[in-house]
């Protein structure tokens, strides 16, 4: 056999054990993170009206607030393990406490799932993890607001909080990238770090009341949210 023909049998022989060896770490490696991708992606231009930060405003727009609400649905999270950060435990068949069980406003519901899906598409698995995305801090919580007298817009389920632990209410920074808080807007979630300069675990569906000097005071709402 001459040169080239020797060249050629050592080729294929190196493609034949790559192969081999791909084939090898896809029989031992774990199956990915199971991802719901949306079954259309929501560009900026998708116009949401959202009511403004008032509980009269609100309670006309979502229905009035309860302790015990039937208007909850389920929501899904596009990876497979999901922290629960109030207890550290894991919710992935849907089961988690009395107060929550990780379900939102029926009126959010595939929204919020096709936003953090979109995320999750867009960081890709790990920079959703380094940045928090899958830590859940709750949505619907009967509460009044934190140093307030007014109920919080999660008295109605209109309003999330994710990884609380590294974005404290009195926080100034947040471990969120500006894409993913981009994509949260254009799925009509308001960020409550660019309303008040702090609180940047926090995202409402709701028109929020806006601090001076915070990033909305700047440059106002996003172009694709208009007030109900």
């Amino acid at each position: 056999m001459d040169a080239s023909g020797n060249l050629t049998l050592a080729v294929s022989l190196i493609d034949t054990a790559i192969e081999d060896l791909q084939q090898t770490r896809r029989l031992l490696d774990p199956p990915g993170p199971v991802v719901k991708l949306p079954d259309a992606v929501a560009l900026p231009q998708t116009i949401y009206k959202l009511p403004r930060e008032t509980n009269t405003a609100i309670s006309a727009f979502y229905g009035p607030p309860s302790k015990n609400p039937s208007y909850l649905e389920w929501f899904s999270f596009p990876t497979q393990t999901l922290l629960y950060s109030r207890t550290g435990a894991e919710l992935i068949n849907r089961v988690g406490d009395t107060r929550d069980d990780h379900k939102t406003h029926k009126l959010l519901a595939k929204r919020l799932e096709s936003a953090l899906a979109q995320i999750y598409v867009t960081l890709g698995h790990d920079r959703f993890l380094k940045e928090g995305w899958h830590v859940y801090g709750g949505s619907h919580n009967f509460r009044t607001k934190t140093g307030g007298s007014s109920l919080s817009t999660h008295a109605w389920g209109a309003a999330v909080d994710m990884c609380p632990s590294d974005n404290s209410y009195q926080q100034r920074s947040t471990t969120f990238s500006v894409e993913a808080i981009n994509i949260m807007e254009s799925y009509g979630f308001l960020s409550g770090g660019r309303a008040w300069s702090k609180d940047w675990m926090h995202f409402q569906a709701v028109i929020p009341s806006i601090s001076a000097g915070s990033y909305y005071a700047t440059y106002g709402l996003p172009k694709n949210i208009l007030a109900a």
